[in-house]
């Protein structure tokens, strides 16, 4: 399982200093939850994790982001390759205008990670996220067909199709109806211990609920982190004290 540790981590979205000087080590096999109020930081912490704000020209990246112990920013390193080992799974889902089949194969089939035996690939990941019986019998049918509980389920089993050792999840289940996201929410917590699960949420019960570690950020600043019991039994921050009484956010 790889580690991965931000060192000194700072952000600008032209004159915007959206980062500041973050510094994070994140447990291995555990789920971390990024808490803090809208703009302060959360999604694009969760981005300059797989590069994705390589895709913004105005952004400006310094410090490190290091997958056992190599800084992903470093010219030598391969950004595709990066986001394939640091799996994302975005607030909505996005299947790919593809068959239900051809979605989870796509990842496997572009990378060269087949393995001979694409079908037993598939299958595994749709076990993996509880979809298989429910889609078993119509895999080529198109993926905009399911429910958006069951879109969500598929983006996740593409994205556990390329075998990614670290997953980002920006506010997953914030467009899913209660009953699909408590789905999703039981999924991340079978899927920790085999992968380092990194989510970004806006709802204090759920981190409290599902994370193991708790990271709370303030106007682009990391404030406090910690165990999840500790950091909300005994806040030390008066911020952070302020925040998880919703007295600010």
């Amino acid at each position: 399982m790889q580690s991965l540790s931000i060192r000194n981590l700072n952000v600008w979205y032209g004159k915007q200093h959206a980062l500041k000087s973050i510094n994070l080590n994140m447990p291995l096999g555990q789920i971390t939850a990024v808490i803090g109020p809208s703009g302060c930081g959360k999604s694009t912490l969760l981005k300059s994790l797989n590069r994705l704000l390589d895709l913004d020209e105005q952004v400006r990246v310094s410090g490190q982001v290091l997958l056992n112990g190599r800084n992903i920013y470093d010219r030598q390193v391969d950004a595709t390759e990066t986001r394939t080992r640091i799996g994302l799974l975005a607030q909505k889902p996005f299947p790919l205008p593809l068959s239900i089949y051809d979605n989870v194969a796509y990842g496997p089939r572009i990378h060269g990670r087949t393995h001979g035996n694409l079908n037993a690939i598939v299958q595994s990941r749709l076990e993996a996220v509880g979809l298989w019986d429910e889609v078993r019998d119509r895999l080529k049918s198109p993926a905009k067909d399911l429910s958006v509980g069951q879109q969500q389920r598929l983006c996740l089993a593409r994205s556990l199709a390329v075998e990614p050792e670290i997953l980002l999840c920006d506010e997953s289940t914030a467009s899913l109806d209660p009953i699909s996201a408590r789905g999703i929410e039981t999924l991340l917590r079978t899927l920790k211990g085999k992968y380092t699960v990194i989510m970004v949420t806006h709802d204090i019960d759920q981190a409290r609920r599902l994370a193991d570690y708790v990271a709370f950020m303030w106007l682009g600043e990391l404030v406090e982190h910690g165990p999840v019991q500790p950091f909300f039994a005994q806040p030390v921050q008066k911020l952070t004290q302020a925040y998880l009484a919703r007295e600010i956010g």
